[in-house]
């Protein structure tokens, strides 16, 4: 709000949408006269009322959208959540088998046990 307007920012903003619709409406013939103030004012408030109501339902649409896409990423994080416990689960599968391979191959008397051959010693 400009200093020492006087005007709260809400205040201001409607008389200036009030002003731009008695221009409207004076270019469409119905002059902001004496005799129709009442009138002017009347579909004033009217169109107020509709830009008002136009600005709850894109208000609400907004709303319901952000709501439908959060449910929509949560659905593909369960995904990748579930793709990757089962990535996880494969990955401990094949150490656990790399494991017991390595395991075998160090048991005494097995062949690759360690051990070479007395002749490389």
């Amino acid at each position: 709000m400009p200093e020492g307007s006087g005007k709260a920012p809400g205040r201001a903003v409607t008389e200036a949408l009030r002003a731009a619709i008695e221009r409207t409406l004076s270019v469409a013939g119905q002059p902001p006269g004496v005799g129709s103030a009442a009138a002017t004012r009347e579909r004033a408030t009217q169109l107020l009322d509709e830009v008002a109501r136009r600005g709850r339902e894109a208000r609400d649409e907004l709303a319901r959208r952000g709501q439908e896409a959060g449910a929509a990423l949560g659905g593909r994080r369960g995904e990748a959540e579930a793709e990757l416990a089962a990535r996880l689960e494969e990955i401990e599968r094949r150490v656990a088998e790399l494991e017991r391979s390595l395991a075998s191959e160090r048991r005494p008397g097995s062949p690759a046990a360690g051990s070479k051959p007395k002749a490389d010693r």
